[in-house]
């Protein structure tokens, strides 16, 4: 709770056609609230996990992609953020997933 967590996720399209992306928020978590996304229509964003999240709540994002073939066509991951409350970390600490 309270921190900016980072996240970047690789989006590609096997036609090569250009993609639209866009994260948005999923309100079937167990936190109510709304999480800020910044850059929310790039593969990579930043989210600011709200201070009064709770350790288990858990934050679901989606993000889309959509190509600009005939007929468009969309995909979506979901991403779970459960909380787990402050833990120290290593400087440097940097996990990467792939959605796919």
């Amino acid at each position: 709770p309270g921190e900016r967590l980072k996240i970047k996720a690789t989006v590609t399209d096997p036609d090569k056609d250009s993609l639209l992306i866009r994260w948005w928020q999923f309100k079937v978590g167990s936190y109510d609230g709304n999480v800020s996304i910044d850059n929310a229509e790039s593969a990579s964003i930043s989210v600011d996990v709200p201070s009064d999240a709770k350790p288990g709540d858990t934050i679901h994002l989606i993000l889309e992609a959509e190509d600009n073939g005939t007929p468009a066509l969309t995909r979506y991951h979901r991403l779970i953020i459960r909380l787990i409350g402050k833990v120290p970390m290593p400087a440097g600490c940097l996990h990467d997933y792939e959605l796919g």
